[in-house]
């Protein structure tokens, strides 16, 4: 597996060298002082059994003391530091990852399982901070350490320097790089089979009553428990590689602790080292390995990090997007673009599909073949039985998913005598009413310009306030805009009876509203935005039968009773289960299987 993903991914940590170089220093502290400690202890009990004056122990009895002490302190001062390091780079990390994401092409990030890009996001970030906590520092402490090491013993025996150097070889070479070789592809498949546990626990968390209504729930949690034993048996295979490397570590004390017993033997003899010095070198070896002892977790840590790095490099796009994105590209731009489209010198756009085959993969085409322009002012319904595409038409339409043939643009709308959806080729001119300066060229749907937006049934519902939820579709706007929203979509009283009106917190993901309440307050978002164009998937499932025909009559025809939901002259686009519910002026798309479709035009004007 290449380096360069990590390569790419380390340096969006922002981690600063300041901060790195004193998380080493108080790791490398921390066992220095064990080391040190060790040191002390053995001469002093050497140095003790030959009973010299006790005044010549006192200084090595305090010394223990202290080290004893320091060594705790220091191992806490290591912990806060090497944590503060990485917990700060993964905050960078993921705020880097949000923006390159929100400049991708939307096509990249909604091609992924929304539990996959959970995944990325969450436990593959994370990696990148344990890579720090558990690879970076632990390498460079065990360096220091090794030449702390070899400083110690070197002036007391070169044969001991020279079998320890070996030992340490061994230790903090060898076996790490084997264990990185051998762990590679088993932790590139442990991450694989984590993603695809929290991909399936995610889809049984966010549609359990679908997957139940639909007889599917066993089958799901069937897939789940599949996925967790595979994930298992991927976490044991990756066990073994990191096992076999970290049993070689006290294998390789052997001919460090040899080479000492030769050394202090023939110091000894010769009578060239005192009782101390020999007990260092007798009893040192045993404590010159703690730094060694963590690489071989560094090794399979730096092969999981490579693994990860690769899963975030494959979310955000080559490296020369990066260089390529603009500030029109940055996450909010074009946020309260198309609210108004008059009001904006702007003209309403066509939306035209060419040839258009939807889905995806091209083994679970949705839709082929489509030919279809929404002139301004369309109102159009698309039905068809779940899970046939519809949901997946409308993310290609508004650009979120890149077509498998065919294609999908917004061109500048043609004056005609009244608006409508057309089928088939699209080469003549098109009908609609205009609202303002004519568009200078075709062009593909982009969600980041504010011109076709969509609604989706399961968008989120933040855990922060009513007016919080609507503002996330349009950052301007104000109380009175919102409270009109709410009581065009129906939920006027709902709000006036909350203990704090628009400033009610909701809970996580609508937690605390009922399933029609939800589907309203997206609603709402929808009217508040004013996108030129309108998709909505299902916005009116979960409300009693009035309610909601009264709001899919107003979403399709603009000349029913209170009004249309929006501007007459914008584009609206509604994903319905009510087929006998839609009103007689709006055009009608009937989903079929194997990608096969039927468009029934609605009457002219589009008034009921």
């Amino acid at each position: 597996m290449s380096t360069a993903p990590l390569a790419r991914i380390l340096p969006l940590l922002r981690i600063p060298r300041t901060r790195l170089l004193a998380a080493v220093i108080a790791s490398a502290a921390t066992l220095g002082a064990a080391f040190a400690l060790a040191a002390v202890s053995a001469w002093l009990v050497t140095t003790a059994w030959t009973m010299p004056p006790v005044l010549d122990l006192t200084v090595a009895v305090v010394g223990v003391r202290a080290l004893g002490v320091s060594r705790g302190v220091l191992r806490w001062a290591d912990r806060m530091l090497t944590h503060d390091v990485a917990l700060r780079g993964v905050v960078e990390l993921r705020t880097g990852l949000f923006t390159r994401l929100a400049s991708r092409p939307a096509d990249a990030i909604s091609r992924l399982r929304r539990g996959d890009l959970l995944a990325r996001l969450g436990d593959d970030a994370q990696e990148m901070a344990d890579h720090v906590i558990t690879a970076v520092v632990p390498a460079a402490v065990a360096a220091v350490m090794a030449l702390a090491v070899l400083a110690t013993i070197g002036p007391l025996s070169l044969l001991a320097a020279g079998t320890m150097l070996l030992s340490l070889l061994i230790a903090t070479c060898l076996a790490p790089w084997a264990a990185h070789r051998a762990a590679g592809a088993t932790q590139a498949a442990v991450l694989e089979t984590r993603s695809a546990v929290v991909s399936a626990a995610l889809e049984i968390l966010d549609d359990a009553t679908a997957l139940r209504v639909a007889g599917r729930l066993d089958a799901a949690e069937a897939d789940l428990a599949a996925a967790q034993r595979d994930h298992d048996r991927a976490v044991d295979r990756a066990a073994w590689p990191a096992a076999i490397a970290a049993a070689a570590v006290p294998l390789a004390m052997i001919p460090a602790v040899l080479g000492s017993l030769l050394a202090a033997g023939a110091v000894w003899l010769e009578g060239a080292a005192s009782a101390g010095a020999i007990g260092i070198l007798l009893l040192l070896p045993l404590s010159s390995f703690e730094a060694a002892t963590a690489l071989p977790a560094a090794a399979a840590q730096r092969a999981r990090s490579r693994a990860a790095a690769a899963r975030l490099v494959e979310a955000i796009g080559p490296q020369d997007a990066d260089a390529a994105r603009t500030p029109a590209a940055e996450p909010g731009a074009g946020r309260d673009a198309g609210t108004d489209a008059a009001a904006a010198g702007r003209a309403v756009p066509a939306l035209r599909a060419r040839g258009l085959d939807a889905g995806w993969s091209a083994e679970g085409r949705g839709v082929r073949g489509l030919d279809l322009e929404l002139a301004p002012g369309t109102r159009l319904a698309i039905t068809g039985a779940s899970g046939i595409g519809k949901s997946t038409l409308l993310m290609t339409l508004a650009g979120l998913l890149e077509p498998l043939r065919g294609s999908v643009a917004l061109e500048p709308a043609r004056p005609g005598p009244e608006s409508g959806p057309v089928a088939g080729p699209t080469d003549g001119p098109t009908a609609g009413p205009t609202a303002g300066p004519v568009a200078a060229a075709a062009h593909r749907p982009d969600p980041h310009d504010g011109e076709v937006i969509l609604f989706a049934e399961d968008a989120h519902v933040f855990a922060t306030t009513v007016r919080e939820n609507l503002r996330v579709a349009r950052g301007q706007v104000t109380d009175a805009e919102i409270r009109q929203a709410l009581a065009e979509v129906g939920l006027e009283d709902w709000v006036d009876a909350l203990p704090a009106g628009l400033g009610t917190m909701l809970g996580p993901d609508g937690t605390t509203v009922s399933g029609g309440e939800r589907r309203r307050l997206l609603l709402a978002r929808a009217l508040v935005r004013g996108a030129p164009i309108s998709l909505l998937d299902e916005p009116t499932e979960h409300l009693d039968a009035a309610r909601g025909d009264a709001l899919l009559t107003r979403l399709l025809d603009p000349g029913a009773p209170g009004g249309p939901l929006l501007p007459r002259e914008h584009t609206v686009v509604v994903v319905t289960h009510r087929r006998d519910r839609i009103p007689p002026g709006a055009a009608v798309l009937d989903l079929e299987p194997d990608g096969r479709w039927t468009l029934t035009p609605g009457r002219p004007g589009g008034d009921a």
